[in-house]
């Protein structure tokens, strides 16, 4: 399995939703913006060169990703995803760390809807993912928790406690 959550500095955990289907995935942060063409085109106003070999080789060929090409990428990563059982059993022995650094490292980044169009973030750090969806889209920084349906919830445990809470 290619999941890595020990370094949240490059990866996230984002829910995905398509063809009625949620699944979860930690993968690299980078892989997410939505349009990259944008995210290029605003590199290069800032004088920086970006080639389409330099991203990600999820992403290659990918530059917008859209449900005419979800499935091209969701099988490119296939090795990033991870069941609702093991991310809770994740943050049931992450929790158990000194510090509160699991808090930050287990809340879900991103909520990404291929069915209705829509990408909803909770990333705390500056790259704005919901400046780069693609033309039709809705992309807003906003709390989607209670968008994830229940039995996709990791952070509830089977007496109902939200282990996302201190």
């Amino acid at each position: 399995m290619g999941i890595v959550l020990s370094d949240l500095s490059e990866n996230i955990i984002v829910g995905v939703v398509y063809k009625n289907v949620y699944n979860w995935y930690i993968t690299d942060k980078e892989i997410w913006f939505l349009d990259y063409k944008k995210r290029i085109k605003i590199f290069e106003d800032k004088g920086f060169e970006i080639k389409e070999e330099y991203l990600d080789e999820s992403r290659q060929n990918l530059l917008i990703l859209d449900s005419h090409n979800i499935n091209i990428f969701l099988e490119r990563i296939s090795e990033h995803k991870i069941s609702t059982n093991e991310l809770r059993r994740l943050l049931i022995a992450g929790r158990a760390t000194e510090d509160d650094s699991w808090l930050y490292e287990f809340r879900p980044s991103l909520y990404v809807n291929f069915d209705n169009r829509k990408l909803f973030s909770l990333y705390s750090e500056p790259a704005s993912y919901e400046d780069y969806v693609p033309l039709n889209w809705v992309g807003s920084y906003f709390d989607f928790l209670e968008l994830v349906p229940i039995k996709c919830r990791y952070w509830i445990n089977e007496d109902s406690v939200n282990l996302l809470e201190r």
